[in-house]
């Protein structure tokens, strides 16, 4: 897929954000001026996107991930995917990809990635984090102009405390990897999962909708059904979620997709689930 070409509104960013400098940065609530647009993004993934990547790991050629955290295209970078598309309902969330690709392939050291990765967590001046001076003039123009228009407003730091990024960030030896293999950019598709089928064309190996059942529940059963002509037969939805589902749910959701795709869960941890549906093979 080509690079999808995307212009940001920064008035309506900057509304999004109740204050400059504001300290919990934009609302997840929709509301005037549609602010989830413009939510401030994860820095690191909440998820233990190590196990959930590997699931496909080899298989998994071309996929579509939502961006997140920039981390979820790193690990199906890791595990051997080569064309990734990613989506997100909020442009903030491409940002923060264009950073960690760009701090990752100018070289800058492991250490000093996992500083400025944490200063991002609680600096609203993007720009003036330390190390941003050199990695602002390698972004594309989107994301640097971004930076710039937005500095003042927490566009970042959702998630977890940068106390708990060593268990889920990317390693030294999986940051040195990425260092040789990483691409100059994802493509970034902005939508919300739900409407996300409406700007594809392409079928996917592996298509990875996490956390969508924890922000989206009502929509999640509508959502995978919509995604059933975008995953190759034989290939994979996986919706991760960060607490389980309940019971009827489950049946609900295997009852929906049964004619085209089988469903299965796997319990990495009690706060980490994945519902795994492969598409039947045939069509």
């Amino acid at each position: 897929m080509k690079q999808t070409h995307i212009e940001f509104d920064l008035a309506q960013a900057r509304a999004a954000y109740s204050q400059q400098n504001s300290k919990y940065g934009a609302t997840y609530i929709p509301g005037s001026d549609n602010p989830l647009d413009y939510s401030h993004a994860y820095v690191v993934s909440n998820e233990n996107l190590r196990k959930v990547t590997a699931l496909s790991k080899n298989i998994c050629d071309k996929v579509l991930t939502i961006t997140g955290s920039g981390d979820q295209a790193l690990f199906y970078t890791l595990n051997g995917a080569k064309q990734i598309d990613t989506f997100d309902i909020s442009y903030c969330a491409r940002v923060i990809t264009d950073i960690k690709i760009q701090a990752i392939k100018s070289g800058t050291p492991y250490n000093q990635y996992k500083e400025l990765i944490a200063n991002l967590y609680k600096n609203p001046h993007v720009s003036q984090a330390p190390g941003m001076d050199e990695i602002l003039k390698k972004l594309p123009a989107h994301s640097a102009d971004f930076i710039r228009g937005m500095d003042g407003y927490k566009i970042f730091g959702n998630g977890l405390r940068p106390q708990s990024y060593e268990k889920y960030m990317i390693t030294d030896i999986e940051y040195k990897q990425l260092q040789k293999i990483l691409p100059d950019s994802f493509n970034f598709i902005w939508s919300a999962a739900d409407q996300v089928h409406t700007k594809i064309h392409d079928e996917y190996d592996i298509i990875n909708l996490s956390n969508i059942y924890n922000w989206a529940p009502n929509s999640f059963i509508p959502t995978l059904n919509s995604l059933r002509d975008h995953v190759r037969p034989g290939g994979y939805i996986i919706a991760h979620t960060g607490w389980p589902m309940k019971k009827q749910e489950l049946q609900e959701t295997a009852n929906s997709v049964h004619k085209w795709a089988r469903l299965g869960i796997l319990e990495i941890d009690k706060f980490n689930i994945s519902v795994i549906l492969q598409r039947n093979k045939q069509r």
